[in-house]
């Protein structure tokens, strides 16, 4: 009787170790899956970032110069994976994170790329040599927000906020700018020289010509680099 009863023993103990056993592995199963399932979250909250962003370019620039035609592709495999296993392997998560990715990538150059051009041709178009007839209270302001403009248009980090911002801060001093009368003819003419692919010396600059532009403010907006020869 007694040796039944130890063997018996023996077996329930072995059948609650083999119980344990299988809870654990369920347990580390479930903790590995929620893991995974995080980061993929992660990855898809930052494709669809990148799409608002793209989507809101495409809307400003009034054309679709991002394509977002193929922003699924990161996830179609990972999603006809799950339809048919309970918990696929990382393998599979990992391929998923890696294309999606791949695709915020390309978004995010093709967008910025697409960004700066546009921009970067609405601040061309501003008559900005006009910014020193302004009244001299307006100047520091318009001075300012052409700055801002031109850093807007180069950032890296785009937001919605930030596209919108542009384009309000743009029109605001494009209509600052439509009442102020040209700059004179001498001044409009040495702005172009500066901007022109070969860049005059210092000796092609006559002393009055420096003079012209430190009393319009426009030395703030030039520097000098020395050539060796």
């Amino acid at each position: 009787m007694g040796e039944t009863t130890v063997f018996e023993k023996v077996e329930q103990l072995r059948s609650e170790a083999r119980r344990l056993e299988t809870a654990e592995q369920g347990a580390h199963e479930a903790r590995r899956i929620g893991s995974r399932v995080t980061k993929l979250k992660l990855s898809i909250a930052e494709l669809r970032t990148q799409v608002e962003i793209a989507r809101k370019v495409n809307e400003t620039i009034g054309s679709t110069r991002v394509d977002l035609s193929t922003v699924d592709s990161g996830y179609q495999d990972f999603e006809a994976k799950v339809r048919s296993v309970s918990n696929p392997g990382d393998a599979v998560f990992e391929r998923a994170n890696r294309r999606i990715a791949a695709v915020c990538k390309r978004l995010e150059e093709e967008t910025r790329s697409a960004w700066s051009t546009w921009a970067s041709a609405r601040i061309s178009e501003l008559p900005l040599t006009r910014i020193p007839m302004l009244p001299l209270g307006d100047q520091p302001k318009a001075r300012r927000t052409r700055d801002e403009l031109e850093r807007w248009s180069r950032t890296n980090e785009m937001s919605r906020s930030t596209i919108s911002i542009f384009v309000t801060s743009i029109g605001g001093l494009a209509d600052m700018l439509a009442d102020a009368p040209d700059a004179p003819p001498e001044v409009a003419d040495l702005m172009s020289r500066l901007s022109s692919d070969r860049l005059p010396t210092l000796a092609e600059i006559s002393d009055y010509e420096v003079s012209l532009l430190r009393s319009l403010h426009f030395d703030e907006q030039i520097t000098l680099k020395r050539i060796s020869k």
